[in-house]
This record gives structure tokens, sequence and C-alpha cells, in this order.
């Protein structure tokens, strides 16, 4: 995926700061192309809307005595039945919702738009129809979503404002649905719709929280979304993710959330993703100033590395907070919004502002280099151990992506494979058992860790030829890697490695073995009988002094990854973007509370090296050493000397 100036989605997801969700109900035109104004003035071109169910399909039953049949009509027109308006969609509310899209055209925006919304900041807007029907599954229910869709769609079919049509806003939040298999039924049912209605238009999920692996617990798959829809979607609030907020919101790993999360539904459902809703959560949370460096970081991230666009929640506070949802969740009134209630704009809107002039001064930014798959299992999911294997990698200066074991993907086309926890009896199927054994054995490099994991021919694969599962002691064991570095991983089981035939790159506390690796085909295979990404998932501020990334640098240098420029920080990230064999782009963002100053490490010599763009405080010296503010970011363009080329 390419992104410019032009297909990076910058915006906003909007409420009206006067009305909030009583926008349709107190609409106001003037309002509305004031504040699509502000919006289009901080260089944004999305804006994210909300229809609210309940008052664009007021439907009120009356029903018939002694088993006649019953009227359906509008709840304030009795006299409008499905025969002359099917879908049973509020004329007056239409002719606002035109506006609206009118507006959005005139400012040079174009729109998602959430056609059934019910769940909005902690409050369920229902409509009032529901009667206790299920959401996905009732007929009545599923034949007035599919004929909203269908009309609503087709009023603006063909319209270039519309981005993207969703079902709604994290509609799987609405309720409880019973089975992947209702989930999957809604979702085409929805879809067919849309399609049906506007033949021409996109679709996004407008969802939060996907699995891999859908169950009755967690219904709403991956893939199973991505069958449906056009684009994925991410809602990446670190407080409400397990795993995510386990630093301060502005470290590396809680602000790569976003990042990892929409690479892992891009990867896994191979669909553009777009970080739909990120922010603050308030100034409880997060002061102004840092929201804004919070903001920065999160867009240079995302754009680096392919997301669709990055669209902040929310527009602005709200002067209605006596109103609900607002009056009820002092949250949504703790400054969530670019804009002040008075109107004043954030430091976080001044970021949007210079981004969108960066993104300007960059013609082009070619896709990033990947090194490496962090796999998925094909039995088990681990979303809070996959983000902290993607920002070990990171640390180590390796660019990933997600596989999952169950799909089509050619595991060869990695250097490096890393299967991260994955322990117990029954880590994986012995089909992507014997996938993995392929790949190293094609020349790809395999790391494995996990506690107690059951694994086949391990002594053709690790050359582990004896081990024995036992119980750690305290639920914790010390792991010492070459360089003496320690590592505690807090965890039930260990496997005791008796006899090995190979090489040895860790040990136990005891010096017995722990880390070891034998070659296998063209590859080699390292297996580790530690749980060490599920164990710092677990713990705070875990990766904070880079120790643990001293593992996953040595895994670099096993799979032999050499890359034409690099730094050594274990709190910037880096993405390195081939223009072509000699040139290309560097981009570095600091996660850092301190400024980054490190030399820049090239293959070859660099014979042309600038900072093409970047968020401000970036210089390079003669010493081709880069100096990179706190929190900042700089896109550095290098070209090589042919004439030493390896």
């Amino acid at each position: 995926m390419i992104n410019t100036q032009s297909d990076f989605m910058l915006g906003v997801n909007y409420w009206p700061r006067k009305s909030g969700v009583r926008f349709y109900r107190e609409f106001d035109p003037e309002e509305l192309t004031k504040e699509f104004g502000e919006i289009r003035a901080l260089g944004c071109d999305t804006v994210r809307v909300f229809v609210l169910w309940d008052d664009f399909q007021p439907i009120r039953e009356f029903p018939g005595g002694h088993g006649t049949p019953r009227a359906i009509a509008l709840r304030d027109d009795w006299n409008a039945s499905p025969r002359e308006n099917p879908a049973l969609l509020d004329p007056a509310m239409l002719k606002k919702f035109d506006c609206v899209v009118e507006t959005a055209s005139r400012n040079n925006l174009r729109l998602i738009v959430a056609l059934l919304t019910a769940w909005m900041s902690g409050t369920l807007f229902e409509p009032m129809f529901r009667n206790g029907r299920n959401y996905f599954s009732d007929p009545f229910m599923l034949k007035y979503q599919m004929l909203y869709c269908r009309y609503f769609t087709a009023r603006y079919a063909g319209n270039p404002t519309i981005r993207y049509w969703e079902f709604g806003n994290e509609q799987n939040c609405v309720a409880r649905c019973d089975t992947p298999e209702a989930a999957w039924v809604w979702m085409q049912s929805l879809a067919l719709s849309i399609r049906q209605g506007d033949p021409s238009g996109k679709i996004a999920s407008g969802m939060h929280g996907l699995q891999l692996h859908p169950s009755r617990k967690s219904p709403w798959g991956i893939r199973e979304s991505a069958e449906a829809v056009d684009c994925l979607t991410t809602h990446p609030y670190p407080e409400f993710t397990p795993g995510c907020f386990q630093e301060s919101p502005l470290a590396l790993r809680s602000n790569l959330h976003a990042t990892a999360q929409s690479v892992y539904y891009a990867t896994l459902g191979r669909r553009p993703t777009l970080c739909e809703e990120t922010g603050s959560l308030g100034a409880s949370v997060i002061s102004e100033r840092e929201s804004a460096e919070y903001l920065r970081m999160r867009l240079y991230s995302l754009w680096a590395n392919g997301a669709a666009g990055c669209l902040w929640w929310c527009f602005s506070d709200f002067t209605c907070s006596g109103d609900l949802p607002y009056r009820d969740a002092l949250m949504e009134n703790d400054g969530l919004g670019l804009f002040r209630a008075d109107g004043s704009p954030r430091p976080a809107a001044q970021e949007m502002k210079w981004f969108r002039e960066t993104l300007k001064t960059l013609p082009r930014l070619p896709e990033r280099r990947v090194d490496a798959a962090i796999l998925v299992s094909d039995l088990v999911e681990d979303f809070p151990t996959a983000l902290t294997a993607y920002a070990l990698c990171k640390q180590a200066g390796i660019e990933p992506e997600f596989a999952a074991l169950d799909s089509d993907v050619p595991l060869e086309k990695y250097k490096l494979l890393i299967a991260p926890s994955f322990g117990g009896h029954a880590p994986c199927t012995v089909p992507a058992y014997r996938k993995l054994a392929a790949a190293v054995a094609a020349g790809a490099t395999l790391f494995w860790s996990g506690d107690g994991a059951t694994l086949l021919e391990s002594g053709r694969l690790f050359g582990i030829q004896e081990m024995v599962k036992l119980p750690t002691r305290d639920n914790r064991e010390l792991l010492i890697l070459p360089d003496s570095t320690q590592l505690t991983v807090e965890c039930p089981w260990k496997t005791g490695i008796l006899r090995f035939a190979g090489t040895l790159f860790g040990t136990f506390g005891d010096g017995s073995p722990a880390i070891v690796g034998a070659p296998h085909g063209r590859g080699e295979a390292i297996f580790c009988p530690l749980p060490v990404e599920r164990s710092l998932s677990r713990t705070t501020y875990s990766l904070e002094n880079g120790a643990a990334a001293r593992l996953y640098r040595l895994l670099a240098e096993r799979a032999k990854m050499e890359h034409p420029v690099d730094i050594q920080s274990t709190e910037a990230e880096r993405t390195w973007h081939p223009i072509d064999a000699d040139s290309g782009y560097l981009v570095v963002i600091n996660h850092a509370e301190k400024p980054l100053e490190s030399r820049l490490l090239t293959t070859r010599q660099p014979e042309e090296l600038t900072i093409a763009a970047g968020s401000g405080d970036a210089s390079i010296d003669d010493r081709e050493a880069l100096h990179l503010g706190a929190r900042h970011a700089a896109v550095l363009h290098i070209r090589f000397n042919r004439e030493q080329l390896q």
C-alpha cells in the first residue's frame, strides 16, 4: 500500500459542540457550516458522522386486536405506511442529512457515514421499536436494518462525498450476538443491502475489538468482517485494551498499540485498515501538551506503517454537558476534542495541521521493507502478547507484520518467523507445525518461545533430543542471555533441556540450557522454553530498559538481517522505505521523553543524506549523526554511492 498526501485519511469523528447527539433534532445549518470549515482549516479531509438510528427510522407498531394483523408506521406520522415508505425512514431527517452531505462537499471534505448508530459514548440510544428483539438475528430487526441501509444509501448513490458507509458505530457493542454464524449473516446481509443501494459505494466496518478466531464469547471475526467490507477499522484506546497500557501513554509500546492493531487487521484480514478512533481520553489521563505529542507520534507511525489514515476522537468538547450521554460520563467532559467548547483549538489540532503540511512536502512514500512475521496460531489468539512481540521487533530494528498459520501466506518470504509464547499442549495444529518446519527448511529462521510447549520431532527441528516439562519455582524463572542480560519471566511451567545438539543461546539462572537452536535445511530453528513475550505483556514498564530487545537483536543477527541504514535505540521506531536499490526514506519516530542522538549505521556510504520532512527539531551533523527532539519524528532521504554496492 502506498501512502500519499491524498490517500492517507486525516480527520475527526464529529458531533456538533452545541447539540452533540441531538444534532438532527436541533439541526443548525449555520453551525454545521462553521464547524466543517474549522475542520477543513486543520488540513483534514475526512469526517466520520453518525446517523442516530432512532431519529432516522422511528418505527411504531400498532398491534391489531384478536389476532388481526398489526399496522406499522412512522412514530410521528401514523399514515406513513411501509407501502409508501418501505424503509420507514423519516423524510425530514433525510433532508437534514442532505445538508450534511452538501456542506461537506462545499468544504472539500469526504464523509464516513455510520448508518445505524445506537451505541454512543457509553449510552445505548436503541430504537424504540426494538421491544426486546435480538438486533442481529430477529427477522423483523434484520428486515428493517436491511431496508434502512438499502434506501438510505440509494439516496446518495455515486456521490463522491461519501467515502465509506458503515453499519453503525461499534455495532458489536450494541448488544450480544449469539454466534459467529449470526454475526456473519448480519454483516453479509447489511453489506449486500448497502451495495444494492449504492453499487459503487465502499463499506468500512466501524467495529471495535475483532478476533482472528471468533467464538460464542467473541463472535466478531477479522476475516469474516473483511469478507463483507472494503476497509477494516481500529478503535485503539490503550486503557480499554488488555496489555496496551503498561507504561505511560506516550511510551513506545502504548503508542504502538494503534499501529500494531492496524497492521494486525490489515495483514490478517487483507484489507486496508483505518485507525478510525484514537484520542487522549481526557486531561485526567494526559495533559494537553502531551496529548499533542501523543497524536504526533501516532500520525507518523500509522502513516509510515501503511495505515489508511487516522481520525481523532473527537472534533470538539461540548457545551451540552447536561445532556445524555455526556451528563453521566465525566470523561466525556474532560477535554477529548481537538477544539475546546469555546471554539479555541488545542495543541493537538495544530499537530493535525502540521502533519498535513508535512505530507504535502513528500510526493510519495514507498511501502516499508518487511523482514519478519509475528505468527498467530491457528488455534489460539493473544493480541497483548502479539503487541509486545511487535514492540520488541521495533526496539530491535526488525520490521514485522503478522501472519496467520491457517492462511495461505507463504512463510518462506520472511527471513524471521516469530511464534511468541506458543505454549501448552496444543499451541497450533499439526499442519501448521509442518508448515513452519517447511519454511525453516527453505531458509527462514524460526524463533519459538513458550512454557511447557509440545514440540513435534523436536530433535529434527530444534536439535532437542531430550527434555522434561517442569513447574517453575514461585511461578518465575531467570533467563540469562549470552551478553549476561538477565530477564525474569513469570510463568507456571518451563522446559528442562536435558540433551541437545546445536547452539546454546541462553541459560536458566542455574546455568542449565535454556535457549537452544539448530540448523534445519537451509534455515535455523531456535527454541526458548519460557513465554517471554506473554510475561512482558503482563508486566508494567517491562520494556523500558531495552533488555528484552537484546534477545530480538540476537534473532536479527541469526536471520542475517542487514538494513541499508539503521540507528541504535530501543525508544525510536524506524521504518525503511526503498525507492530503488540505491535510495529510500528512513522514517524515525522518537518515542522517548529525551532527545535522540545516534549515528546512522549504514552498509554503504551515503552520497546524499537530507531531512526531507518531519515534525521539527531534527538535524544531521557532519558525523552523520541524527539529532531528533523528544517525541518528534523525521523523514530522512538517503541516496547511496553506487560504486560501493556490495
